[in-house]
């Protein structure tokens, strides 16, 4: 091989150790894509009342591990807009998350509305000049349940307007409701009914279960009525529990005080400054109070809520009514252990009635 091949080997093998190095350099230093975390997605909403004919109810937003929360998120990502009907005498009450979905039910005459939960951007808005909603479930990816004053009524998720009102159950005050493989379960004034999840047909029901529902691990459903906890087997048959302390209840029109591990076959319930926690088939569990909040005053306002995500129960609260309640906390408990892991003071100090502060926490809301 004479020199002029030589030459023009070295210069292509040169060329391609240059390439490669070049190549697995570019691979060291280019950072591996990222996806980016959704704004509203590592922690979890709490849905604020409002209050009345002062300020409209509405989201504030805790990220996990911060100290502090962030208020008023709705508004920020709708500048303009309110959850209420225009005099702000509606409520906003209940909240649920559902295909990526945060739905905001108001009662008495205020709209339902529908915010990807990861911007919190409002899609869709319902208004009824008359309406008393009280909370939604989803059935289909386009279907759900909408339960009101007056009975329960079939609802279009991609329209969101009301379809017809079920004709199965009675045309009665209707509160929370649960779907759990082929049933649905509904709290309305006179007890509790178990419908069908496919066509709606009525399928039993409970007179004596006037709270609900959560659900455990083993498959049983829970109620309650005020001094028994009452699980509902697979079989739709009952066994109760007799409970130290009565259950708290806000009535039909506020969510259910009462909340299920899914760690564990664990419910935990609501009693004054008081959490307590049934294991299933260990009577001695109730006893005592599992959480008792030392703060003073306090109020727990609205509903405690077991967040699957940390194991937490998270409850919302105020120091009273008046000025006082412009003073609102937010405490994380471990739901297992019952310590305090987090507990966030924020509003103003209760000093003046401040309507801009006044919130009125009362439901948590997670993925």
């Amino acid at each position: 091989m004479n020199n002029k091949h030589v030459s023009k080997l070295i210069l292509l093998c040169t060329g391609i150790i240059l390439l490669y190095s070049c190549s697995k350099n570019e691979d060291i230093l280019s950072p591996t894509p990222v996806t980016p975390v959704a704004k509203y997605a590592d922690g979890f909403f709490v849905i604020t009342e409002g209050s009345y004919a002062q300020t409209s109810g509405t989201v504030q937003f805790y990220a996990y591990g911060a100290d502090t929360i962030s208020t008023k998120v709705y508004e920020k990502e709708n500048p303009g807009m309110i959850s209420s009907n225009a005099a702000k005498t509606s409520t906003l009450q209940f909240a649920t998350l559902y295909n990526n979905k945060l739905y905001l039910i108001s009662k008495i005459n205020g709209p339902v509305i529908k915010l990807n939960a990861e911007t919190l951007k409002e899609e869709l808005r319902y208004n009824q000049e008359t309406s008393n909603w009280r909370s939604l479930i989803g059935i289909t990816a386009t279907e759900g349940l909408m339960s009101a004053a007056d009975g329960v009524y079939v609802f279009n998720l991609n329209t969101l307007t009301p379809q017809y009102k079920l004709s199965t159950v009675s045309a009665s005050n209707t509160g929370d409701m649960l779907k759990d493989s082929n049933y649905v379960y509904l709290l309305q004034s006179n007890g509790t009914k178990i419908i069908s999840s496919t066509n709606y047909s009525f399928v039993k029901s409970f007179s004596n279960i006037n709270r609900g529902f959560a659900k455990t691990p083993n498959g049983k459903v829970w109620g309650a009525s005020s001094n028994r906890l009452i699980s509902i087997d697979k079989n739709l048959d009952t066994a109760g529990v007799a409970l130290t302390a009565t259950i708290s209840s806000w009535g039909l029109d506020a969510p259910t005080l009462i909340t299920a591990s899914t760690k564990e076959n664990a419910v935990f319930y609501t009693s004054g400054k008081n959490i307590y926690k049934y294991i299933d088939g260990n009577v001695a569990s109730v006893a005592t109070p599992f959480i008792t909040i030392d703060i003073s005053p306090f109020m727990i306002y609205g509903a405690a809520r077991y967040d699957r995500n940390k194991d937490y129960i998270v409850v919302n609260g105020i120091a009273g009514y008046g000025a006082a309640s412009g003073i609102s906390y937010l405490l994380i408990y471990n739901a297992s252990t019952g310590a305090l892991v987090k507990k966030i003071q924020y509003g103003n100090d209760g000093a003046v009635v401040d309507f801009n502060h006044i919130y009125f926490p009362n439901l948590t809301i997670f993925y």
